[in-house]
């Protein structure tokens, strides 16, 4: 069985930087580096005419554009549906009609809990409201290209493929 036998902050900033010392199955004890943050949502935004409504932003990590669900934290004592609605017309301008949970991903060495969301019949009401840092195009695909898109074994850059087939099995698409 797994034992945790200690735990440090190597890093601190935006997101923090953990070490944890685990003691493993077989005797033996191992370090494992953790990223600590806060929980986050994904939104699944689709307008009233079926159009998934994407993301495109430079990302730091592989130093490219990539292209995503809105994403964003969520902030202390505000639920992940207040979250979603928050940060889908912060980074869009659109509002959801209706906001739907999915399901919950949890990643391997991370803290973080990404909460996957369906926001439906969704409309624009405002120009978006970005974070200094924040550079985002947003583009509006029909449900055909949007499906295309997801299934492009050659596409490297849409991150969030399950939260968009877990849309479309729940919307039935």
């Amino acid at each position: 069985m797994w034992q945790k036998i200690k735990e440090e902050v190597k890093y601190k900033g935006w997101r923090d930087m953990l070490r944890r010392t685990f003691r493993l199955p077989n005797g033996a004890s191992a370090d494992f580096d953790i990223i600590r943050n806060g929980d986050y949502v994904t939104i699944a935004a689709f307008t009233k005419n079926k159009e998934a409504i994407l993301v495109k932003q430079f990302r730091p990590g592989p130093e490219m554009e990539l292209l995503s669900f809105p994403e964003g934290y969520v902030d202390p004592k505000e639920s992940p549906e207040v979250a979603a609605r928050r940060e889908l017309e912060e980074e869009t301008g659109y509002r959801a009609g209706k906001i739907v949970f999915q399901k919950i991903f949890r990643r391997a060495y991370s803290t973080e809990t990404r909460i996957c969301l369906l926001a439906t019949d969704c409309e624009k009401i405002a120009t978006q409201n970005l974070d200094t840092t924040e550079f985002i195009d947003v583009q509006l695909y029909p449900l055909t290209e949007f499906k295309a898109l997801l299934a492009d074994p050659h596409d490297q850059q849409l991150t969030t493929v399950d939260s968009g087939y877990l849309a479309l099995n729940y919307l039935n698409w």
